[in-house]
């Protein structure tokens, strides 16, 4: 077995996604591919029967898996007590937790997908995570990469930009910029009569601290992703990658990943699940690897993370909260 696939799924507010999540996964697969694949669905309510989904035929028809709490000798009494608090984030943390325990544990799958109930699937996902699961090993025997934790299939470019703590490096690129245009028209005007008769220091002004100002400007407000996008193939991306709608990781630091999650649960201060994964990565240097174009989307236009009652749903475009998530390499990629 190559991959275990682990779904949390909650009933969210309006609509629910987990067939496209499901159907999109297995319709491209190949008999052969679904069967080096185990699909796992994890329910994840005290009472199950409240998602719209549970009762479905066509839940239990197409996962290898479908699971609640009391399959996974989950501590119903603590979970409980988060559901009634609303607390979310250490809510996520078990859950996500207990679907890595039960690929784990159920499979000897080499690696482990948790995805959440809201994306959709790439055509061709497989092939490509695969294929880049190799490179990534590959790389790892050669030393061009330290040991990693994840590889993500989703990533939004909203985090992307440029980011402020990065300004020194802008700056000096603005910098040379501006000394190489200035050198090389002062260098022109010494050498070359024709130059130096259009190259007046009125002219070199203009160019100097008009012109060249607004096209770097205009090059940082075209933003990064237009100018400095990321191309096909794996990357390393340490920082600004977000979220936890697809992420692979292999066995090997599943169990790692397992302690360090109940840790966090228990900590006064809560925890997103992704912070808490990128907390461990840094604590222990790991790589962090993606994916480009993204393998999965995110459809999803509301959480149950968010509280309905601040958004304003009279506007068109909600481009905040889980409408935000979203990654603009998958519909490119879609597109072709």
């Amino acid at each position: 077995m190559d991959i275990c696939i682990g779904i949390v799924t909650v009933k969210r507010p309006f609509q629910q996604n987990l067939d496209t999540t499901m159907g999109s996964i297995l319709d491209t697969l190949s008999k052969e591919q679904r069967s080096t694949l185990t699909l796992q669905v994890l329910f994840a309510q005290t009472n199950p029967a409240d998602h719209p989904d549970y009762t479905q035929p066509w839940v239990s028809s197409i996962a290898d898996h479908v699971l609640t709490y009391d399959h996974l000798d989950a501590p119903m009494s603590a979970i409980a007590r988060l559901e009634r608090h609303r607390d979310i984030h250490r809510k996520s943390l078990l859950d996500y937790r207990l679907a890595l325990k039960s690929c784990y544990e159920k499979t000897d799958a080499q690696w482990i997908v948790i995805l959440e109930d809201d994306v959709l699937a790439q055509r061709g996902w497989y092939e490509n995570t695969m294929e880049s699961l190799q490179k990534i090993v590959d790389w790892k025997q050669q030393g061009r990469i330290k040991d990693w934790l994840y590889l993500r299939l989703f990533y939004t470019e909203k985090f992307l930009g440029w980011n402020s703590e990065e300004w020194p490096k802008y700056l000096t690129y603005s910098l040379l910029t501006f000394i190489a245009v200035a050198g090389m028209i002062i260098v022109g005007r010494k050498r070359a009569r024709s130059v130096r008769e259009l190259a007046t220091t009125h002219f070199l002004i203009v160019i100097c601290f008009v012109f060249l100002p607004l096209l770097i400007g205009l090059f940082f407000l075209s933003g990064r992703v237009t100018m400095q996008p990321l191309k096909p193939g794996v990357h390393v991306m340490n920082r600004y990658g977000c979220c936890t709608q697809a992420m692979v990781f292999p066995r090997d630091k599943t169990l790692l990943l397992m302690e360090h999650l109940r840790k966090t649960g228990r900590q006064s201060i809560s925890m997103a699940v992704d912070t808490a994964i990128e907390q461990l990565a840094d604590e222990n240097r790991f790589d962090r690897l993606v994916l480009v174009p993204s393998q999965m989307q995110h459809v999803g236009a509301t959480s149950y993370k968010e509280d309905l009652k601040e958004n304003d749903w009279s506007k068109p475009y909600r481009v905040h909260g889980a409408h935000g998530v979203w990654s603009m390499s998958f519909e490119e990629a879609y597109g072709d």
